[in-house]
């Protein structure tokens, strides 16, 4: 009896072993799949090689903050600079070592930004580079490390350690193991269009199913390839309809399970489109060069979280399709607003097309300047400057077209005034010192006139000698300026050479404002200003010089058009949980942030693919529930987590004139963190704010849903990249939509976004999941 129950148990265990895994396809989030060169006309040496993300082959490893190559151009500056000062330029660099060193640095510096224009894409946010074709690496290659080597594995890990778990108790790639990588950077419908990713897709896992004796596959998803996966059922309800595609889903998939899913969004997106996103390079990318890659991906949008939550709009945006879906719960959104506006006016000070000659003011100088620019300050603390304009003497002028500043005021005229009572003009020239003060010559006819003859007489007749010093004085400390303003000017530093009045234009700018009306370029009256510059180093010579060569005083004018308008958006009629004195704040949306910031092209991509994509990546893909019976939510929570941004003006937005435009100037933010916000008393007790981004702590209270339906306060955040109330979005589907859907969640206490793959509190609850424990 014995012996037969001890084979029965070891058939029994034999047939365990026999029964197949469940098949696993693994969908990675954002920044999380590997990107390669398939071609490229800029950099053909990188075909097949790692973009996303392998700095090290590509070249720009060593030129990081604290590098050896940044450290050796700190360096080297620095010994030009001495030498420089010295006269011996060419001793500087005669060092071999540093020397090399320095081309390294010019070509890794070029590597990188070549690095950038295969990362970006073109002005619709969805084509890439001309010449250029990037793609997802595809299999599990493409998901477990996004660089190569022993030492990078364990900081750029995507599911490298779920493959590493999975593989151990079994798995097999291809076999019963997959993954769908892709290009992040597009919309899912450019995904579509472009690599038939969801075709494929849908392929890939009929194959699994079919490989493991019609085991249906659990499909395992994380970050924005939560968003993806929910695409992808729908995709299969659109081009199958309805009916068949339920029962397609019903068949091939076992269950969804989205791991830290931003199901109705991020607030980061939107900071990130803002502000520039370096995708973790800060020790190699430039503010510019974040900028460029936040403002060019296509699928940022896609991570916008859900404002609106009218689930009759919703509805009605939704797939022909899925029509007949029940009208979803309204969703539990954010507590606060996304995005949060100081309450400031602005003026716009322009240069308009003119030319300005500078002939009079350099022709008698000892040196002829072979750079200028123009200055402008408002009133004693700010001063605009434009780019340094090359100047000969063949061309002693400034051509300006349309030069404007951008400048943030108090929140009304009268407070502006105040602040900035007046305008002056100025022209610098590189090199150091204070400008000379203009005296007032013999040419300068006023009623002191005859007073200053009769002084100049009593100089020169009765102090000859001292005149004669102090000039002889004068030659002798002009050679020492010139060495002087040499090294200045190679530290930036610069000196005033004509300058005008400070003009006060208090009654003139608060009359135009009283007659101004909104018009297509933006409320407010344009006034109109002539200001007159004089020549600061001037010097007309001794008495007798001035009556043998009579010259009036130098001087030029130049016209600028200044504007005053008023805040961008009123005041909001919700409480704003910010406070600073004498400052106001006001809430807005992101399509209204992106209007102000001049983002056209992302808020045309939103409606031209986002919102007339049949399959709703912003409704019916996003918080409305998808056509999955099961579905097994796994996320971290409790850690400080983005939840809105507070904003203001760029303390001083310049616009060169149009013949001297460059992808830089015109990239320049209109709006930037504002990193002097508070929180009120009241709010700082649950949240916490750092550079202008509001966070959500683990003392934030959470609208959390019950398994009943209802809702309950807690205390709680999210996992420190997608905020909670986005994370447990998922409870809203219990019971609903065309599946019923069957939803579990888990909340793993403290575990952070990307961590959570390598977390084994996650690990048990996938083995347990697939049967594996």
């Amino acid at each position: 009896m014995k012996d037969a129950t001890k084979a029965s148990s070891k058939a029994a265990k034999m047939k365990t072993r026999e029964k197949p895994l469940t098949p696993v396809l693994i969908i990675p989030g954002f920044m999380s799949s590997v990107l390669t060169v398939q071609s490229s006309s800029l950099r053909p040496s990188w075909k097949d090689q790692r973009l996303w993300l392998n700095i090290t082959a590509l070249g720009f490893n060593s030129i990081h903050r604290g590098g050896k190559l940044r450290r050796n151009e700190e360096i080297r500056s620095t010994r030009i600079l001495n030498a420089e000062k010295k006269g011996r330029t060419a001793e500087a660099m005669s060092d071999s070592a540093i020397e090399e060193m320095h081309v390294q640095y010019l070509k890794a510096v070029e590597s990188k930004n070549q690095w950038v224009e295969h990362m970006r894409l073109s002005d619709d946010m969805i084509s890439e580079k001309k010449g250029v074709v990037v793609r997802a690496l595809p299999g599990t290659a493409g998901v477990d490390y996004l660089s190569e080597g022993a030492l990078t594995e364990s900081m750029s890990y995507v599911f490298g350690p779920v493959l590493k778990l999975l593989r151990s108790v079994g798995y097999k790639d291809g076999v019963n193991l997959e993954a769908a990588p892709y290009d992040w950077r597009i919309p899912p419908s450019a995904l579509e269009t472009r690599d038939k990713y969801f075709t494929q897709t849908v392929a890939t896992i009929e194959r699994l199913y079919h490989f493991n004796e019609n085991t249906p596959v659990v499909i395992l998803c994380h970050s924005m390839g939560c968003k993806t996966a929910h695409y992808l059922f729908n995709f299969v309800v659109h081009n199958k309809g309805v009916h068949d595609g339920l029962q397609w889903i019903a068949k091939y998939i076992s269950c969804y399970v989205p791991v830290g899913a931003p199901h109705i969004g991020a607030p980061a997106s939107v900071r990130c489109m803002m502000d520039g996103d370096k995708m973790g390079l800060e020790a190699f990318l430039s503010d510019f060069e974040g900028l460029l890659l936040g403002r060019s991906l296509g699928s940022a949008p896609w991570l916008f979280p859900l404002e609106s939550t009218d689930p009759q709009k919703a509805s009605s945006d939704a797939p022909q399709s899925n029509k007949s879906e029940i009208t979803p719960k309204t969703p539990q959104t954010s507590s606060m607003p996304i995005s949060f506006l100081r309450q400031e006016s602005s003026l716009h000070i322009t240069i308009p097309p003119q030319r300005l000659p500078l002939e009079s003011f350099l022709k008698d100088r000892d040196m002829y300047p072979t750079k200028l620019r123009l200055a402008i300050r408002l009133g004693k603390n700010l001063t605009m400057r434009t780019n340094y304009f090359t100047i000969t003497q063949n061309e002693p002028f400034i051509d300006f077209n349309n030069e404007t500043w951008i400048i943030p005021c108090p929140i009304d005229i009268e407070k502006t005034v105040r602040e900035y009572p007046s305008i002056q003009i100025c022209i610098e020239k590189p090199g150091a010192g204070l400008p000379k003060k203009r005296e007032r010559g013999i040419c300068d006819f006023d009623i002191f006139w005859p007073i200053r003859c009769a002084l100049c007489l009593v100089k020169w007749f009765l102090c000859c000698p001292c005149a004669l010093l102090a000039r002889m004085g004068r030659f002798v400390s002009s050679g020492a300026m010139k060495g002087v303003n040499a090294g200045a000017s190679a530290l930036g530093s610069c000196v005033v050479i004509v300058d005008s009045e400070p003009v006060n234009w208090n009654d003139r700018l608060l009359g135009a404002n009283n007659q101004s009306t909104d018009t297509e370029e933006g409320r407010g009256r344009k006034l109109n200003i002539e200001v007159k510059m004089k020549q600061c180093e001037s010097d007309n010579g001794p008495f007798f010089w001035q009556l043998l060569f009579w010259r009036h005083p130098r001087s030029e004018k130049i016209r600028l058009n200044v504007k005053w308008e008023p805040p961008s958006m009123n005041s909001s009629m919700e409480p704003v949980p910010l406070w600073q004195k004498s400052i106001k704040f006001t809430s807005c949306d992101t399509k209204q942030l992106l209007h102000m910031e001049g983002m056209g092209r992302a808020l045309r991509l939103m409606k031209e693919t986002y919102e007339a994509d049949p399959i709703g990546p912003l409704t019916s893909s996003s918080w409305h529930p998808p056509p999955v019976k099961r579905i097994i939510s796994v996320y971290g929570i409790n850690l400080p987590t983005e939840t809105a941004a507070v904003y203001r003006r760029n303390p001083c937005k310049h616009i060169p004139s149009s013949n001297r435009k460059s992808e830089s100037s015109e990239l320049q933010p209109t709006f930037v963190l504002d990193c002097d916000a508070l929180l009120n008393k009241q709010t700082s007790a649950t949240h916490s704010i750092n550079r202008g981004m509001i966070f959500e702590t683990s003392k934030s209270p959470q609208n959390v849903i019950t398994a009943d339906g209802k809702t309950v306060t807690e205390l709680k955040s999210g996992d420190g990249t997608v905020p909670y109330w986005s994370l447990q979005h998922c409870r809203m589907w219990q019971g609903q939509g065309f599946a019923k859907c069957d939803v579990t969640v888990h909340e793993i206490d403290s575990a952070e976004h990307r961590a959570i793959l390598n977390d084994g509190r996650f690990h048990k609850i996938l083995l347990d999941l697939l049967g594996c424990s």
